[in-house]
């Protein structure tokens, strides 16, 4: 009767005005296929594992780009009671840029679900970087947000900057051409130069984060 959930959103912008190239799909494969993938392989991490204490959840929901629609429609039409869920792990567009020595989350909540992050990051020889660009409000625009609404401590997990190959200079830089070019365009597609070693070592964080969780007695505040 207690639950960890991981969440990730699995819809994008569809068919929309085509861009230079007349590409008219919009597949979203930053935003969010790369959380969705993340959200399937720790489904399978656990499945393979010794069960642990609390039940966890993978959740995928959908018309996140409309409005947050399925987690404000889980918020406040929960399958599980609320009371009963210890935190949230939210998963959206974690980057394909390779290993970086820090991590992010989506604005600076003061919760300890994030301190109990930081720990976990520390046990990888990782730091905790705060979100870098708050000015873009991303506390407010995706999935743990309605749960952090409604008093269930939740968290949306970012890749870092300072990347191993290249540090901040390099990681601020793609993050740039990312925005500028890609987010929410028909170009956010897969790519060959990607390179998926740092999403790798992010979803084993998350993966530990969760199954510590899972199998505690304690509860975020």
């Amino acid at each position: 009767d207690e639950r960890v959930f991981y969440t990730a959103h699995w819809d994008h912008l569809g068919v929309g005005l085509p861009d230079a190239k007349g590409d008219k799909i919009y597949n979203g494969a930053l935003d969010n296929a790369s959380g969705t993938a993340m959200l399937l392989e720790l489904g399978r991490a656990f499945a393979k594992a010794p069960k642990p204490d609390r039940t966890v959840v993978f959740m995928s929901v959908t018309a996140e780009e409309k409005g947050l629609l399925g987690s404000e429609y889980y918020a406040s039409s929960p399958l599980y009671p609320l009371a009963t869920t210890v935190g949230v792990i939210n998963m959206d567009g974690v980057g394909p840029n390779g290993l970086a020595r820090d991590f992010t989350t989506s604005g600076n909540a003061p919760l300890t679900l994030q301190d109990d992050l930081i720990a976990v990051g520390k046990t990888h020889d990782r730091y905790y970087s705060p979100d870098p660009h708050p000015e873009a409000g991303s506390f407010f625009r995706s999935d743990h947000f309605p749960f952090a609404k409604v008093g269930v401590p939740a968290i949306s997990f970012g890749e870092g900057n300072d990347l191993v190959k290249g540090g901040i200079e390099r990681g601020e830089a793609l993050g740039k051409v990312y925005v500028d070019k890609h987010y929410h365009q028909p170009s956010d597609e897969w790519s060959p130069e990607w390179d998926f070693t740092g999403m790798a070592e992010d979803v084993q964080l998350l993966h530990n984060l969760g199954r510590a969780l899972a199998n505690s007695r304690l509860w975020p505040n």
